[in-house]
């Protein structure tokens, strides 16, 4: 068993998050309102992936795709999947810390400002649109225990490559 300990989000941090998801949606061009989640994080999926091929995107110098985007993918996730920002401290990992989302009973876990960091770094293939269609669906999704804090990226891979 994983050793975490979870800490609520700061409310001046929500807040930023709530912003910058805003900002993101703008940015991308998308309604969250009338956008299904699906496509908001097809544009989010679309973005980094051009951001990691050199492609034009509408973000503008200074913006922090990372903090950006994910803002936009974690509010989707909490709306649309009933699941929660919270900040974990990793034990058994020299007590680093994280913010992500995590499913109502803890089992799932997504930390998209790493992943989406680890993306543009690493140039690791960009799954985002896929993972939510997996949790959305569930039928792929295993029954996990609670608690138990399961990265759902490291998890999701296309069978066939994007190129």
């Amino acid at each position: 068993m994983r050793r975490i300990t979870e800490h609520p989000v700061s409310d001046e941090n929500v807040r930023l998050i709530k912003s910058c998801a805003t900002q993101a949606a703008c940015v991308l061009s998308v309604d969250i309102e009338h956008n299904t989640p699906t496509q908001v994080l097809g544009e989010v999926d679309k973005c980094i992936y051009n951001l990691q091929h050199g492609k034009h995107t509408e973000l503008v110098e200074g913006e922090d795709p990372p903090f950006l985007l994910g803002s936009l993918w974690g509010e989707m996730l909490c709306r649309e999947l009933g699941w929660k920002w919270a900040q974990v401290i990793f034990h058994d990992h020299d007590d680093s810390e994280a913010v992500g989302v995590f499913s109502p009973n803890r089992s799932l876990a997504i930390y998209p400002f790493h992943f989406i960091y680890g993306c543009l770094e690493n140039e690791a293939p960009v799954t985002i649109e896929l993972a939510f269609n997996m949790l959305a669906d569930g039928a792929k999704v295993p029954d996990l225990p609670p608690n138990g804090y399961e990265n759902v990226m490291d998890n999701v891979h296309h069978v066939v490559p994007r190129d």
